[in-house]
């Protein structure tokens, strides 16, 4: 099997739930939606396509408990034909010093850390340094992506000379009414709102409107190509997978930069989930010298050792979801992830950064977990904590 992206493109209204609770009790009548879905949901509708178009009987594979789940890189957003990804959580974007004015992008670097002093609260991990804001200031809204070639430039150590303001997908926001199963007739006061996400819609551009649309790529591991119409999210709102041929590839001069690099950060393209919460499974306490570091191999990258010097790693995200198995049916666990754009600083201790712009390039950092029976890749196979890499340079005086 190889494999093979797919862009996906909404026929409809899509609804992807937050995890806030969706209930019929003051403060939970309104079910919202997530702009971009996680992993988990694009690589269950990837496989559900899959199969379908394979003819699986899904009730036998319930049964014989047969695994069938192809791997699935994604999703990466694309706005019309640019892909825009997730704000890097170490850049500080604030409003232009006059109205007008572009806005100003504060580069967030871990702070040296003089003698005397840390920190001794409970489960302080050694060796990591502060990341300090330069200014109090409150941050600009509007810039929660990032167009690629802006990323690419802050992944390579520079600052974009403008960032674009992006508007996320919209709200589609509907109001129902509750319906009585015995009269099917509506239930007097029981109003509930439904907020979906609009995928395309009208943007004025040089005095003009313009069609802006929103979609999403992907690669799946798979023998055949993959096209056609299923239901994706909630609710069972249609979706058009088509074949694609465009995938964000390592460029040049970050293949350049990455080759001698000393320091290198791991930026989280999609959500990430750790066994330590924030951090990765695979960073582990090692005492070199007498003094305490946080060391590591990201997961797939022999060869090379990474020290986790800092991180920037925005609130934590939840993901659930609801099992269709007829052996497990009912609602998933909750379980929290590293959000997309958190930034984890690293020093090169062993070996060197070239491994990361083709081996370790848009691969899934989340941890292994061994089960019974072996390791379970469940989460890295259906996308999540996939990873781009780049660089930064020490505050003067270094480490």
């Amino acid at each position: 099997m190889s494999w093979k992206t797919v862009r996906i493109r909404a026929l409809d209204s899509l609804l992807f739930r937050d995890g806030r609770p969706f209930a019929a009790e003051s403060g939970a009548l309104t079910a919202r939606s997530l702009p971009i879905p996680m992993p988990n949901t694009i690589a269950g509708f990837l496989r559900t396509l899959i199969g379908e178009r394979k003819g699986l009987n899904w009730e036998e594979i319930a049964r014989e408990g047969v695994s069938w789940e192809p791997a699935v890189r994604g999703p990466l957003p694309m706005l019309d034909e640019e892909f825009v990804l997730p704000a890097p959580a170490d850049a500080l974007v604030l409003p232009g010093g006059a109205e007008g004015d572009p806005p100003r992008v504060r580069r967030l670097l871990p702070e040296t850390l003089r003698d005397g002093e840390g920190c001794d609260l409970p489960e302080y991990h050694p060796g990591l340094r502060p990341l300090v804001a330069p200014t109090n200031e409150k941050p600009a809204s509007g810039y929660a992506f990032w167009r690629w070639e802006e990323l690419q430039a802050w992944l390579l150590g520079n600052t974009p000379d403008r960032l674009t303001r992006i508007a996320l997908p919209e709200v589609d926001r509907r109001t129902h009414v509750g319906i009585d199963p015995h009269t099917g007739t509506a239930d007097e006061g029981k109003l509930y709102t439904v907020e979906y996400r609009t995928y395309e819609s009208l943007q004025a551009r040089e005095d003009r409107l313009t069609l802006s649309e929103w979609s999403l790529v992907a690669q799946v591991q798979t023998d055949s190509q993959i096209a056609g119409v299923g239901a994706l999210g909630g609710e069972r709102r249609m979706a058009y997978v088509e074949p694609y041929d465009r995938w964000l590839e390592c460029p040049e001069p970050l293949q350049r930069a990455l080759q001698n690099a000393r320091y290198v950060r791991m930026y989280l393209a999609t959500p990430a989930i750790f066994t330590h919460g924030w951090m990765p499974g695979w960073v582990r306490k090692e005492n070199g010298g007498g003094t305490p570091h946080l060391i590591g191999t990201p997961p797939g990258l022999n060869g090379i050792a990474l020290r986790l010097v800092a991180a920037a790693v925005p609130r934590r995200v939840a993901v659930s979801g609801w099992n269709l198995r007829i052996d497990c049916y009912g609602p998933k666990p909750v379980r929290w992830c590293a959000p997309a754009g958190s930034v984890y600083f690293f020093e090169v201790v062993d070996g060197g950064a070239t491994p990361l712009t083709t081996e370790g390039w848009l691969m899934s950092v989340s941890d292994r977990i061994e089960q019974t029976g072996g390791p379970d890749n469940s989460d890295r196979e259906a996308g999540f904590g996939l990873a781009l890499w780049g660089v930064w340079n020490p505050p003067q005086g270094g480490l």
